[in-house]
């Protein structure tokens, strides 16, 4: 895998949450009204969530084989860790922005130490471990050859742990779960990704059949 392929990838997801959350959400978003870093908070909340999914839910059709023959496999895995490194960043968007806030009293120790939070703790407490989750299954990919393929395996399924985690944070502890377009996106990535995971559990690739050998020469001529 090329990195510059990956970074690119990444940036192209940035620019288009960006793009998304500048052009198409503000106008959704309540007024300002003092409390703009918690709303920007939100944004980046949702847009790394969404991401992330697109990562594990790509992941997933990759190792079932699904798209084999459609999509190229390589940049179908760029993707995949593009989306994992974008979400990633967003994630610590979504916390950061936070620590400077007037309205909240959020410091590194609330954000970033679990069950440390003033605020819902036990909640607040899965999205700091959800993103400690996806960090250590998105950069294994480098260190797969150190690890050996099958802790590789056992540490990309905590994937599905970091989703949940992700997924109940934001019902839980996001201050929009309540509004329509939230709530529909919650219900359609989660019923998505359990499609997919169908798909990866259930799909078999169908096997080539090997051509038919050709006779021998010996069989192949007549007797006499």
């Amino acid at each position: 895998m090329r990195y510059h392929t990956v970074i690119a990838w990444a940036a192209a997801a940035g620019l288009l949450a960006g793009a998304a959350g500048r052009g198409y959400l503000a106008p959704l978003l309540p007024p300002d009204e003092g409390h703009g870093a918690w709303y920007a908070s939100r944004a980046a909340g949702i847009s790394a969530y969404l991401f992330l999914w697109l990562s594990l839910a790509g992941g997933l059709l990759m190792s079932s084989a699904w798209f084999d023959g459609l999509v190229n496999r390589a940049r179908l895995l760029a993707a995949h860790q593009a989306f994992a490194i974008a979400g990633l960043a967003l994630g610590l968007v979504h916390a950061l922005v936070l620590i400077p806030d007037g309205w909240t009293d959020f410091g590194p120790a609330d954000l970033f130490i679990p069950f440390a939070s003033y605020y819902e703790r036990a909640d607040a407490a899965l999205g700091t471990i959800a993103l400690y989750l996806f960090a250590i299954v998105t950069f294994s990919f480098w260190f797969r050859g150190a690890i050996g393929p099958a802790t590789w395996r056992w540490v990309h399924r905590a994937s599905f742990v970091a989703y949940l985690a992700a997924l109940w944070h934001g019902i839980r502890i996001g201050t929009d779960t309540g509004a329509l377009p939230v709530a529909v996106l919650y219900l359609l990535t989660s019923s998505l990704l359990i499609g997919a995971l169908t798909v990866r559990l259930v799909y078999v690739r169908p096997r080539r059949q090997a051509p038919a050998r050709p006779p021998s020469r010996a069989a192949a001529e007549p007797a006499g």
